[in-house]
């Protein structure tokens, strides 16, 4: 499911954006025992991966990129001293290894409307750091000069090296009018 992001871009300026592809797991129980954390959440995560785990309450579950000790498809530990009884929550992130993946964004005034006002791709607006699941988006002020002020609709997508798109981020952009000029 793709991320939904609003953004704004000012008429005649540069835009920058970047988003970062991760991958998801929905945390069912935590327990901790003064050195390692383990939660349980059906997962692809792999030992020597860096994870973030955020809404888990009680809060002292929450870490912020953590290196995975281990990993089954149900569970993964870290190391930290936490310790208190699982309420409820939680959401654990790794970024995902897109390394050869290609992507494009465009931006159009109806998401059915023909023709884009914005097209970017792999080299030519959007790059691509694969290992930390990095994409970063850039316009010109040239190109973000040419667009009419006023809503619209974009969404970005990655292709694997075998033809597997994945809608990574969706939403509206509202041009804002240039003035100064």
């Amino acid at each position: 499911m793709a991320a939904i992001y609003n953004t704004t871009i000012d008429q005649g300026a540069n835009w920058f954006i970047t988003f970062i592809y991760k991958q998801p797991a929905e945390i069912t129980n935590v327990s901790g025992n003064g050195t390692t954390v383990t939660y349980t959440a059906v997962n692809g995560f792999a030992a020597g991966q860096t994870v973030s785990i955020d809404g888990v309450q009680p809060y002292i579950y929450n870490l912020q990129n953590v290196t995975v000790n281990s990993a089954s498809s149900s569970q993964f530990t870290v190391t930290n001293a936490a310790t208190g009884i699982y309420i409820n929550g939680g959401i654990a992130t790794a970024p995902v290894n897109i390394t050869d993946y290609t992507a494009a964004l465009q931006i159009r005034s109806l998401p059915q409307d023909a023709t884009a006002v914005l097209s970017l791709t792999t080299g030519s607006g959007i790059t691509i750091t694969g290992a930390t699941g990095t994409i970063e988006v850039t316009a010109s002020a040239a190109q973000t000069g040419n667009i009419d002020e006023g809503p619209y609709f974009y969404d970005l997508e990655i292709t694997s090296p075998t033809g597997v798109v994945t809608r990574v981020a969706q939403g509206q952009v509202v041009v804002s009018a240039q003035v100064t000029r």
